[in-house]
């Protein structure tokens, strides 16, 4: 009779564990459906406090975008971006990480110069494959001069900046890398010995992973030597507009540095000119956009932010015509070229579903330039999707599966 009793106890208690794991798996379910209506009722946020940047909108459905896969890394964007409560989660694991003692949070280390560094990312496979692409593309356009840029950032640069020990890539190291990779097959403008030898100038923000306006320049003066420009300014115009800027390093790992101030260049003949936001349907006739100085993304006044197509058309006494291939490290960068080209278009893959390919078959430019930070083109997830060579139509009575 002990034995009996003691199994009808045994199977009382499988039964409570199992009611228990259903209960448990009921709640998690309703949870994860209460974040998603949540989600679905709280609406699309542009702008992230928390973060200080522009957040993933709801992706358009197109069908070349699902075809090549770029629909879906946007949609998977978009959902991490708009997660409801997000900011308050990124604020929790922030304080979390603090408490614990780590030498960084959020990616970003806390330097000896009282400066915020962004962690180096590692070459990866997706690396070797935008290369790939880019070889391809260069390939394909012989007859067009092809230059590229990759820009290390602060703590690539000055890495003596970094607090002891901190495990960081060697960006020199990378670069050399991917140099050596791509040989020959684009003309290739080397920034790293320029900004390292003005490294303990102001050429990087403290409080953003972005270089600033004078950083740009020194790099311009290594692309204006490879890239032939006449009559390049020598002297740098640069006029302060604010200096409470506090930028994304801030934001993503809670440390506190000194507010940055922003510059913008000006030269002494500014050519007029028309910028165009093309998908948005906005012109306006400056590069800058003051308004955004009164926001806290103001890195975003460096033409208004980022865009996935502009047209910049100036009165520069030049009949050339650049494609300008690029992230957010080329907005502060492109007043500089503005005196070299009639016209500069400008694609931000990251938002542009068109083709690149297409692009270049249907305008005549004179000159492409592929303008990245080194960390943001390690992490790139889109540009061989932008680089693809458009599938050609099938010849009139030809099965589209006889290709």
């Amino acid at each position: 009779m002990q034995n009996k009793k003691r199994t009808k106890k045994d199977v009382r208690g499988c039964l409570s564990k199992k009611r228990n794991i259903s209960i448990l798996g009921l709640g998690f379910v309703l949870v994860l459906f209460g974040f998603g209506v949540l989600n679905l009722l709280s609406g699309d946020r542009k702008f992230s406090e928390t973060e200080n940047r522009m957040l993933e909108q709801r992706p358009e459905v197109q069908l070349s975008s699902v075809l090549d896969g770029r629909f879906m890394k946007s949609f998977e964007n978009w959902q991490t971006d708009q997660f409801v409560f997000r900011d308050e989660w990124i604020q929790l694991q922030t304080m979390a990480d603090r408490l614990l003692g780590k030498k960084e949070a959020g990616g970003v280390y806390l330097g000896e110069d009282g400066s915020l560094y962004e962690k180096p990312e590692k070459i990866g496979e997706q690396t070797w494959e935008n290369l790939d692409s880019i070889k391809a593309f260069c390939g394909r356009h012989p007859e067009l001069p092809i230059y590229m840029m990759l820009v290390p950032d602060a703590a690539g640069v000055n890495p003596e900046g970094l607090p002891s020990f901190a495990p960081v890539e060697n960006q020199e190291e990378q670069l050399e890398q991917i140099q050596t990779y791509l040989g020959d097959s684009i003309r290739q403008i080397r920034a790293y010995d320029a900004l390292r030898q003005h490294r303990e100038e102001y050429i990087y923000y403290r409080t953003d992973h972005h270089w600033t306006t004078l950083g740009a320049w020194y790099a311009y003066q290594q692309a204006a030597q490879v890239m032939g420009f006449e009559n390049a300014d020598m002297a740098p115009r640069l006029y302060p507009v604010s200096d409470s800027f506090k930028g994304t390093l801030v934001s993503r790992s809670g440390y506190q540095a000194e507010a940055d101030t922003i510059s913008v260049y000006w030269p002494q003949d500014q050519p007029d000119m028309v910028v165009s936001y093309v998908q948005e349907q906005e012109e306006s006739a400056s590069l800058y956009a003051s308004e955004k100085l009164e926001t806290r993304d103001q890195y975003g006044m460096f033409l208004n932010g980022n865009h996935p197509l502009v047209r910049i058309r100036t009165m520069a006494d030049s009949h050339k015509k650049l494609l300008l291939v690029k992230d957010s490290y080329a907005n502060c960068f492109v007043p500089f070229l503005t005196s070299q080209f009639r016209e500069i278009v400008i694609v931000d893959p990251r938002y542009y579903y068109g083709s690149l390919e297409s692009l270049v078959k249907e305008e005549d430019f004179t000159d492409v330039l592929f303008l990245y930070n080194l960390n943001t083109f390690l992490g790139d997830e889109v540009l061989h999707l932008a680089l693809e060579e458009p599938a050609s139509p099938p010849a009139p009575g030809e099965s589209p599966d006889a290709r």
